[in-house]
């Protein structure tokens, strides 16, 4: 949100006369804002960053003294990478990708669970013979991207179902869900696809329904988290808080206020993925249940440290590129709740779910 826009909510429209008046003080609040840079694993604006953009749109960022900004990338891996090397000073990628990232020797925190559930899903056509992964012997299985967030729950998911990839199992690059995935399979190039839920939802509009493969145990892996370099958790553990605070306001607010937040988001925030998209309203319903945490969370943003554990347990699964992990990392030294703990202290969830 603007200055302008922020103050126009405070005080109703602005004449131009107003306008001169407040803008000195809006230029002096710009140079106090502290600019705090993130990168997240979507390639362009979508709906599932909607609390970062509803704080944005809110004023709720500027409350906190952050001019927050938001760069977009290749994919989980290509996320964590940027925030390794120091271009931004947060990320929000797989939780693969930040164990992933740590193993190859850069230190990072996660520090907010963004996504309860994993994102990603292997789904065939509703009427294939292929009941579960362990009838995909001796097929294939398309992706959006061979180095995309869905690789590793693909692989762990062939493992789990005593399968090899390549020997039994290929993987080959098949669109996004779209026209590309849907002549895939008409063709018989494919049998399954995995890839993002968003994605797999066009599936359906253009013609295939289609039902999910993936086995229970992987389902339940943990998606994407809010993750920093350990120097920066470090030495600015107050400007997280209140990145975290913000951010958790703008979740609070957009879920509270769905429609409002569904109508933003295709006419300001993410036009060009929501506003002339078919399923749209689909999209914005599964995004809700990424934000929905489990009963046993009472603090939205906490971890839930036994499912990054089985995630990993499964990454190290498998030989060669099937495996994702070359051994165990220290969860206990990577997942933390001190930020999110702070965030909440004395926080009015409810004062920030006013329409």
């Amino acid at each position: 949100m603007s200055f302008v826009s922020r103050i126009r909510s405070l005080a109703g429209p602005l004449t131009l006369a107003s306008l001169l008046v407040v803008a000195p003080q809006a230029t002096a609040l710009a140079q106090e804002l502290k600019k705090f840079a993130g990168v997240t694993a979507q390639g362009g604006p979508t709906a599932q960053m909607f609390p970062v953009f509803m704080a944005m749109e809110k004023g709720f960022y500027v409350e906190e003294g952050l001019d927050v900004t938001l760069n977009y990338s290749k994919g989980s891996s290509d996320a964590a990478r940027q925030l390794a090397a120091g271009n931004v000073d947060w990320g929000i990628f797989s939780s693969a990708a930040t164990m992933q990232t740590v193993q190859r020797g850069f230190p990072l925190k996660a520090i907010m669970q963004i996504y309860y559930p994993d994102t990603f899903d292997i789904v065939v056509p509703a009427d294939s013979a292929v009941k579960t992964m362990a009838d995909m012997k001796g097929k294939t299985i398309g992706l959006s991207d061979l180095a995309g967030g869905e690789v590793p729950m693909t692989r762990a998911s062939i493992v789990e179902a005593g399968l090899q990839e390549g020997a039994d199992v290929k993987l080959v690059v098949a669109g996004e869900g779209d026209p590309t995935t849907i002549r895939s399979f008409t063709e018989d190039r494919i049998q399954a696809y995995a890839g993002a839920k968003r994605d797999l939802l066009l599936i359906p509009a253009q013609g295939i329904p289609t039902r999910s493969i993936t086995p229970a145990a992987i389902a339940a892996f943990p998606g994407d988290a809010l993750s920093v370099t350990a120097e920066t958790f470090e030495a600015d553990p107050e400007t997280l808080a209140k990145f975290v605070r913000a951010t958790l306001k703008g979740w609070a607010w957009g879920m509270a206020n769905s429609d409002a937040a569904f109508e933003l988001l295709k006419t300001k925030y993410a036009a060009a993925s929501l506003g002339d998209n078919p399923v749209a309203p689909e999209f914005w319903a599964l995004v809700q249940t990424y934000y929905t945490a489990p009963s046993s969370v009472t603090q939205h943003g906490t971890f839930i440290p036994a499912a990054w554990t089985v995630y990993m347990d499964y990454l190290q699964l498998g030989e060669g590129e099937q495996q994702a992990l070359a051994g165990p990392v220290d969860l206990s030294t990577i997942l933390t709740d001190e930020i999110v703990l702070k965030a909440w202290e004395g926080l009015d969830i409810e004062a920030a779910k006013a329409p």
